[in-house]
């Protein structure tokens, strides 16, 4: 006999940063079979089969939970310098339970996405930036910035809830309301926007200069700023003007504007633009950061440590250095002799030389999916999937805590039920 269908309402979608909790979810035989709003990313993470429990290796060869578990245990006792990264993939409870373990055997703790570059950390800790909520931006903003980022791609639902339709407390007409302006390169998002400025990478920094004296009333050279930016200087100047007379503007950047190559200059400068507009508008800076939980784990490393996203206790104390402790640089550099991580989508994305790193030293990888990226050889321990057959608490892109729920059953354990046993094998 068939079994009967099952209704979820209001389910929070991990599948991207947006962590959407208005989503009804059909369940039947175990399968989400039918999710409502549709959004490909949502489907992804909820639709795509989960590993089984028999999965479980140790080198490639099938292993029992208790045997992959116990060598897990091993290959971290052993560690000198062992890694712990890819944090963001679980709830913030398990991640509390990862640095109670890489406080146990001493390691390096990286909170922080392997290949989303993102210093808001180190950014508020020195020039401080001015942030919102997403409801902030639905009910409030009637001026939206895209800048390098494309979320009709990567965060498919940004754009229908949050940014640019729905309507709000101040913006009742929602996006007949809204004055859009798209800046990058042109893509999906851009096309639907009101007003596009092309600005590729090498002339952001200076495109941002030209802002900041713009906004503190600097004196400028003229044929410098044409000599830098040409086209661009009447462009920048309309919408300074236009920002001036919004009511609430917000800045949404992605990961084209936040470039590694950069580091923090770009994030400071638009930092110190927008905080002098405030004498005469109000508006904020907002980030189009991966899901589901890297701000969560960032927030439970800073509350357990003191520091932002990332820590050393390899000396028995918290130590910051975020350049030289970020897991990329760690493994890329050869400076780390273990490694545990919970697997995600990231690890199709890590540069090569990291990716040889830990296919070459002992490793112990958490995860609820099958994917040609993760290494064959170390522990593969397969865990239930968060906010589907586990439950916990997630952050959105905007901080903002939300509970998810067990959705499906399953015999699989849970992220924190391995750690947790791998505590215990080493206490024994």
């Amino acid at each position: 006999m068939a079994e009967a269908l099952e209704l979820h309402h209001d389910v929070p979608c991990p599948g991207c940063g947006c962590l959407c909790d208005d989503l009804t979810l059909e369940v039947s035989n175990g399968n989400v079979t039918s999710i409502k709003p549709a959004c490909a990313k949502a489907a992804r993470y909820f639709q795509q089969p989960i590993v089984a429990k028999d999965a479980c290796r140790i080198d490639g060869e099938q292993a029992t939970w208790e045997e992959a578990v116990t060598k897990a245990a091993d290959i971290l006792r052993h560690a000198k310098a062992p890694l712990f990264f890819g944090l963001g993939e679980s709830t913030s409870e398990t991640v509390r339970r990862v640095i109670d373990l890489a406080d146990r055997v001493g390691g390096v703790v990286d909170a922080s996405h392997p290949t989303f570059y993102d210093p808001t950390g180190r950014i508020l800790q020195s020039t401080g930036m001015v942030t919102c909520s997403l409801g902030e931006i639905r009910h409030r903003a009637d001026m939206v910035i895209f800048w390098g980022c494309d979320p009709k791609t990567t965060h498919e639902r940004h754009w229908q809830r949050y940014s640019v339709e729905p309507t709000g407390r101040f913006v009742p007409g929602g996006r007949s309301d809204r004055h859009v302006v798209g800046m990058g390169s042109a893509n999906a998002t851009t096309a639907e926007c009101d007003e596009f400025i092309p600005l590729d990478s090498e002339h952001q920094v200076a495109a941002l200069h030209h802002l900041v004296a713009l906004a503190q009333k600097k004196p400028f050279n003229s044929s410098v700023i044409e000599n830098q930016l040409g086209e661009l200087t009447p462009a920048l100047a309309k919408l300074h003007e236009q920002i001036q007379q919004s009511k609430y503007f917000v800045f949404v950047l992605g990961e084209t504007f936040l470039q590694r190559d950069h580091g923090r200059v770009s994030l400071e400068l638009l930092s110190q633009y927008v905080r002098p507009l405030h004498e005469q508008t109000r508006g904020a800076v907002t980030i189009l950061r991966p899901g589901p939980n890297w701000v969560g784990a960032g927030g439970v490393v800073a509350s357990r440590t003191g520091y932002p996203g990332s820590a050393s206790l390899l000396q028995g104390l918290p130590q910051f250095d975020p350049d030289n402790f970020s897991a990329v640089n760690l493994l890329a550099q050869k400076r780390v002799d273990a490694a545990f991580l919970l697997a995600g989508e990231w690890l199709e994305k890590l540069p090569s030389d990291a990716r040889q790193t830990l296919q070459s030293i002992p490793h112990v990888i958490l995860g609820h999916r099958e994917s040609g990226a993760t290494p064959a050889e170390g522990v593969f321990l397969p865990i239930a999937r968060p906010a589907l057959n586990s439950s916990g608490t997630m952050s959105r892109m905007d901080d903002m805590p939300l509970p998810v729920r067990e959705i499906v059953s399953t015999d699989l354990p849970t992220a924190g039920q391995t750690v947790q046993a791998i505590l215990e094998r080493l206490s024994a």
